[in-house]
């Protein structure tokens, strides 16, 4: 074997493997929502108005929503349409069925145990027709009540929900009946054929039908009646029946694609709804250059009455019904008449994720701050590609329980919040994400702030110092006197100087204020006084003694000056107590200054 045939077989290997490897990760990767925005939003809505007990508030309500939910693909008996352990079925099992066909929200008993069987058989619940409800009841021998079979009856076949007037209502209820019937695919022909008979005979000159005798044709039971009429056995029927009912919804058609109730009226969801169901039972396509006007289509009329929270406006400006006209909507915008559905049930299609989705949270659970007391709170959500998206103004931040809402940045796809001064301990915060459609997606997460406390400053405590340092006494200036106040311990008390009369003599104090020490010397007596008498020498002596004396006053007043200021100052020292360079302490050098102060002014002779 040549070594291009070699080469050959190895590039075929590799484009097998290869081929092999693209066709596992294409089974492997999630394929796209085939439903239509309009479809998804639907159930969304339908979500959100979901109770705890399963249902959506009535009987009748419940049973529609049944109907829209499984012709969208999903099926109400899995876990996303279980709220508390209930579901939608059992719901309807749990109530009675008489009562809700005689209650305020129905006036059509017949046509309610029609949509209830058909509700059953949407659930794949068939064999509970039979035991529905509590009380058990039979829903289809409940609805053949209703029918007329006396023979030579003009209504003889027909459904009504009055046994006194069999013409009320009559053409509208025996269409739905017939509609329960065949999808409950009863044995019963005689009655399934004298409905269809009676029926035909209804239809009108302009080809469309009333919802009752001596009534006007309407778009919606001229839709209803074709499907039911579509459902005839072959050549049973009038061919040129069917073709009559198309002319008439076709000239009915508004600009905008959609079909009125009544000629000349808004576009109407449930005739919409009930036309388009029509045109596929008749085998054409709504979305045929038949069917469109202009560049509008019956699905376009229809999903412009959607509104934002994902439900259905019967017309513009009644919002009559939601949860019916949503329901219709869906099952026509899945292209499922009531000719085929829900005898047949389309296939299971992944569950459509109604609450919003987080994407990113933080601070993650759990986490710990030991450095901040500043914490960004952020998340980035999303209501998937076909829900009917996050509404900022119907979104919650809670922390630690107080609503934070108003400071945080709330968005479409994300939101923050900044907060600050967290004290110490277990902080939690919640965020509450709402679409449109009112579902809410709850997330709970707790974080701590644990930022170190710095330890306490201690009193300053004294400690003496085992080895003081004794300074140098300081250069003593005369100053003035200290303004410190001595401890009560330490009182001076001034000196107590004699008297001396001062007439013609010196007075013992200079202007400074401080005494002069020693003792008075008389003045000698002058010549010629008795004193001279007692000797001339002695006087003289006397007199240069007391001459001298009187000469050195000012230098012992000079002298007790400085002594009284080094006493001051030695007594502030000595209050100190401290220990003077030479030994000694500052009260005990006053004392010996003193002393010597005292002996240089001590009189002679003494």
């Amino acid at each position: 074997m040549g070594r291009k045939i070699w080469l050959a077989l190895a590039l075929a290997v590799v484009v097998a493997v290869s081929f092999a490897a693209g066709a596992v990760g294409a089974k492997h990767k999630a394929a796209p929502d085939p439903r239509p925005k309009t479809v998804t939003k639907g159930l969304d809505y339908f979500h959100a108005r979901q109770k705890t007990d399963g249902g959506f508030g009535t009987m009748s309500a419940t049973a529609w929503v049944i109907m829209g939910a499984v012709a969208s693909g999903e099926r109400v008996g899995s876990t996303m349409w279980t709220v508390d352990g209930n579901n939608p079925f059992g719901y309807l099992q749990a109530h009675s069925h008489e009562e809700a066909a005689t209650g305020p929200d129905v006036d059509n008993a017949p046509v309610y145990y029609a949509r209830a069987i058909m509700s059953y058989v949407a659930a794949d619940r068939a064999e509970r027709v039979f035991v529905a409800g509590t009380p058990r009841i039979d829903l289809l021998a409940k609805l053949y009540g209703y029918q007329d079979l006396v023979d030579g009856s003009p209504t003889k076949g027909s459904f009504s929900p009055s046994t006194s007037s069999r013409t009320f209502q009559a053409v509208h209820t025996t269409a739905w009946a017939i509609l329960a019937m065949r999808a409950l695919g009863v044995d019963e022909k005689d009655r399934f054929a004298l409905a269809e008979q009676w029926l035909a005979t209804q239809q009108l000159a302009d080809g469309g039908f009333p919802a009752q005798a001596g009534d006007p044709s309407n778009c919606e039971d001229t839709a209803v009646a074709i499907q039911a009429l579509v459902l005839s056995a072959d050549g049973a029927l009038d061919p040129a029946l069917i073709p009559a009912a198309r002319q008439y919804l076709r000239a009915s058609q508004r600009p905008d694609g959609g079909f009125p109730y009544k000629p000349g009226t808004g576009t109407d969801a449930w005739a919409t709804a009930a036309a388009i169901q029509a045109i596929l039972a008749m085998g054409e396509k709504p979305d045929s250059a038949d069917w469109m006007v202009g560049a509008n289509t019956p699905e376009f009329a229809l999903g412009s009455l959607q509104l934002q929270n994902g439900a259905y406006l019967k017309k513009r400006g009644d919002a009559t019904g939601p949860l019916p006209t949503t329901s219709w909507a869906l099952a026509a915008l899945r292209d499922k008449p009531f000719t085929t559905f829900p005898e047949t049930r389309p296939p299971a299609l992944k569950a459509f994720v109604f609450r919003p989705q987080m994407k990113s949270v933080s601070p993650k659970d759990g986490t710990r701050y030991t450095n901040t007391h500043s914490v960004l709170i952020r998340a980035t959500y999303t209501d998937g590609a076909k829900g009917t998206g996050v509404d900022p103004e119907a979104c919650r931040v809670y922390v630690d329980d107080l609503n934070k809402t108003k400071p945080a940045d709330i968005g479409r796809y994300g939101l923050h919040l900044q907060l600050k001064n967290l004290s110490d301990g277990l902080h939690t915060y919640r965020l509450e994400i709402v679409d449109h459609a009112g579902n809410v997606k709850k997330v709970q997460r707790r974080f701590t702030i644990a930022t170190p406390t710095p330890p306490p400053i201690p009193a300053p405590t004294y400690v003496p110092n085992p080895n003081p340092t004794y300074l140098p006494p300081a250069t003593i200036y005369p100053t003035p006197k200290p303004t410190s106040t001595p401890t009560p311990s330490t009182t001076l008390t001034p000196s107590t100087y004699p008297s001396i009369d001062t007439t013609g003599t010196p007075t013992p104090y200079q202007s400074g204020g401080y005494p002069v020490t020693g003792v008075p010397v008389a003045s000698p007596s002058p010549s010629g006084s008795p004193g001279a008498a007692s000797g001339g020498d002695s006087g003289s002596a006397a007199g240069f003694l007391g001459g001298t004396l009187l000469a050195m006053l000012p230098i012992g007043a000079a002298i007790a000056y400085l002594a009284l200021r080094r006493r001051e100052q030695a007594l502030s020292a000595a209050g100190e107590g401290a220990v003077l360079k030479g030994g000694g302490s500052a009260w005990e050098r006053l004392k010996g200054a003193l002393g010597k102060s005292k002996d240089l002014v001590k009189p002679a002779g003494r």
